[in-house]
């Protein structure tokens, strides 16, 4: 450490006064003058730089002495030499006279949040007596489980056991104490917020927020999360490519319809209205057909769309395979659309030969097709038993 500086930033603390930071124009000014003189003055002045605040988030306070102006001019008279080539060089003592007054604020900054921070740890010392402790039960067993937990990460660096737990913890209560408008969440939190709403639903992921205030993104930001996260599902998009992921050669595939409440909507994502029926062609339903780009495209499809009435859903059920009977392949939703009743049974076995080619390009062999027992599935299936016969002798 440079002795002689420290001694310097030592006693031009004692210049300071404490109120420093709150001091504005003149109060501040005047303090300005007694360290570093009148010409650091003049300099702030024109700048406007009237408080202790403003002058530390100045990168450089001399820039301004590049203006052409007459007000520069008499500033760069008095605190510059100008050099035979009519270059302006700032004059040593001006130089230096302001950047130790720049230092000694910095200093005295510091020196403020270190006080700050040691008044913060004393209050919550003086607080947690033995008496807030005995009445607050549920902070006690926190203090001593956190103990607990620093004496087995001491024993064993590599132990991960409660890791998630603890962070579930720290992130409720950190959020207790702010406005909901400022919560905060980890990265842990919001993949287990995602992980929840898919596996209990959107009433469990409400049940959760409701009673556990804080510790969950709220629906809005987690719909948010989904739709940046290229989790989201378009209508009518078959999501074969991801069938890979899902590491099983051989599996079933689904088709069914549910009833559902008609109302239209508009997907930002691809710019297309939802929830109408969406035509097919050959079977396949064509994604993103109702995309619109002016308000007559929208009068169109209002005037010439019927809303659907129906959901009809594809899932795909992977098969356990010999090297990993313990894992049980978890089902898959291949894709989902809106239809109203006025397919008939060609649609549909061509749509099932569609989802057999794409998922036999993607290493995946589908072995059968289930669905209910409506009449135009029922004759689907009996046309394709016949296809799927020849075809696995052609395979």
């Amino acid at each position: 450490m440079d002795f002689h500086n420290f001694d310097k930033l030592k006693f031009g603390m004692s210049l300071l006064p404490d109120d420093i930071f709150m001091r504005v124009d003149n109060n501040f000014f005047s303090v300005v003058k007694t360290i570093a003189g009148d010409s650091v003055v003049k300099i702030l002045k024109i700048q406007l730089i009237n408080s202790a605040r403003k002058l530390l988030c100045i990168p450089y306070v001399f820039e301004f002495l590049r203006i052409d102006s007459e007000e520069v001019g008499a500033i760069k008279l008095e605190s510059c030499f100008k050099s035979k080539t009519g270059q302006y060089v700032i004059k040593p003592g001006v130089q230096s006279s302001l950047l130790y007054l720049i230092d000694l604020l910095k200093e005295k900054l510091k020196k403020e949040k270190e006080s700050t921070m040691n008044d913060d740890n004393q209050s919550y010392l003086n607080i947690l007596t033995k008496e807030f402790l005995d009445n607050h039960p549920l902070l006690k067993s926190l203090i001593r489980w956190y103990q607990q937990m620093d004496v087995i990460e001491n024993n064993n660096k590599n132990n991960k056991t409660h890791n998630f737990l603890q962070l579930f913890i720290d992130n409720l209560t950190n959020n207790l104490t702010r406005s909901p408008n400022n919560f905060r969440y980890d990265e842990s939190m919001k993949n287990f917020a995602l992980c929840l709403y898919i596996l209990g639903g959107k009433q469990t992921y409400e049940f959760i927020c409701l009673n556990l205030y804080g510790s969950i993104l709220n629906l809005t930001t987690l719909g948010d999360l989904i739709k940046t996260s290229n989790m989201a599902l378009n209508e009518a998009e078959f999501r074969f490519e991801y069938l890979p992921q899902l590491h099983s050669s051989f599996g079933f595939c689904s088709e069914d319809t549910t009833g559902v409440i008609r109302k239209v909507e508009y997907d930002c994502s691809t710019n297309s209205f939802v929830r109408f029926a969406t035509p097919v062609t050959d079977g396949v339903p064509l994604s993103q057909y109702f995309q619109v780009d002016t308000f007559n495209d929208i009068k169109e499809i209002y005037d010439m769309s019927e809303q659907a009435r129906l959901l009809n859903v594809h899932m795909f059920q992977g098969i356990q395979s010999d090297d990993n009977t313990t894992s049980i392949p978890r089902p898959f939703l291949l894709s989902a659309y809106g239809i109203n009743n006025n397919f008939t049974a060609l649609d549909v076995l061509q749509r099932w030969l569609y989802i057999y080619r794409n998922c036999l390009k993607n290493g995946v062999r589908v072995i059968d097709f289930s669905t209910d027992a409506d009449a135009k599935y029922l004759s689907a299936m009996r046309l394709a038993s016949g296809f799927l016969r020849r075809h696995q002798i052609s395979n």
